[in-house]
């Protein structure tokens, strides 16, 4: 048996295919009756009829599919800050009627190719996760050409420019600064950054918030003591190792750019059996879905990535459905997890 058709259900109500037409696709229309529109309802339910989405979507102009883009070199679901980010998007995704397609950008770490900037015309709109693949001259390439190709896009993590986009983060420079004071308050003066690389912006921001904060404290961040490691565990002992074989200059507190570097330093942990506050205090800028299983707790400033997730598809369904609202740039609030770390 046929699936039941619009005309089915017109020849039964004795109107034209266009007024069940209006009537299934807005329920609140004054274009036909509200004794029609119920009948018709009825008789659509009581034949099973389900709409046909492709058609619906070309009569809307709209496919009613987000697109996912993150540009990384490893596959994306083995990082836990994609993944956290991921559950927040579908949870929307599937809250609000849409579908999700995720691209993976072949061309160069940090950039998606232009070609699949055009792809992504077949979406109604992109989510783009800025990465630490992503340098700054990255992001602002991927911001213009999505802008000059007129694409709906959110942008979720480390853009701080001034460009007038749907976007998504945390305050990394402030967030440094709270770590600074909490290390401070509990009597650390040599303070180290472990991070990935000096080009992110996530770097550039945290290291200006370290700064910032020591100075205040009448403090001061030593080069010597920014180690970059460039998510290789291997310089990251190397790094850890010249800090520590400095007995006078060693630092007595270490915080981490992110939950990798976190890994590392519990690596290094164990590996020179080292006890965790008493010979080095860390403290970490973490993704609550990885640190949570580290043991002992993590000291933590955690950003809210699930909820980044949700909130960046929001905006850009918004953006879709509603094309005059004004963009908008939100930074959610990190909250502290104190930890046995420091």
């Amino acid at each position: 048996m046929s699936a039941p058709k619009l005309s089915d259900i017109a020849k039964r109500a004795g109107v034209s295919v266009a007024a069940v037409s209006i009537a299934l696709n807005n329920k609140d229309t004054t274009r036909v009756s509200a004794v029609k529109r119920e009948l018709i309802q009825k008789i659509a339910k009581e034949l099973g009829y389900a709409p046909n989405e492709l058609a619906k979507a070309l009569a809307e102009r709209r496919t009613r599919l987000l697109g996912l883009m993150v540009p990384m070199r490893d596959p994306i679901f083995f990082n836990q800050f994609i993944a956290q980010a991921l559950s927040g998007i579908q949870a929307t995704v599937m809250r609000r009627g849409y579908n999700l397609l995720i691209y993976s950008p072949s061309g160069r770490p940090g950039r998606a190719t232009r070609d699949q900037i055009l792809e992504s015309r077949f979406t109604d709109g992109l989510i783009f996760i800025n990465t630490r693949s992503c340098t700054t001259r990255d992001i602002n390439d991927t911001i213009h050409e999505l802008d000059a190709a007129k694409i709906h896009f959110t942008m979720i993590n480390s853009y701080y420019g001034r460009a007038a986009i749907n976007y998504v983060g945390v305050d990394d420079a402030a967030l440094a600064e709270s770590a600074v004071r909490y290390l401070v308050d509990r009597g650390h003066r040599r303070i180290a950054f472990l991070s990935g690389a000096a080009t992110l912006p996530t770097h550039i921001h945290l290291l200006q918030g370290l700064r910032r904060g020591l100075t205040e404290a009448g403090l001061e961040l030593k080069p010597e003591h920014i180690g970059c490691t460039e998510y290789d565990q291997v310089k990251a002992f190397t790094i850890l190792d010249g800090w520590f074989s400095r007995r006078k200059d060693r630092p007595t507190a270490i915080f981490t750019a992110d939950d990798s570097l976190l890994v590392h330093m519990y690596d290094y942990v164990e590996a020179r059996q080292l006890s965790v506050p008493g010979d080095v205090a860390i403290l970490a800028r973490a993704n609550s879905a990885n640190a949570g299983g580290l043991r002992p707790r993590p000291s933590a400033f955690f950003i809210p990535t699930f909820e980044m997730g949700q909130l960046a598809a929001d905006m850009l369904i918004d953006s879709i459905e509603k094309p005059a609202q004004p963009r908008r740039r939100i930074l959610l609030p990190f909250t502290l997890s104190e930890g046995k770390t420091a």
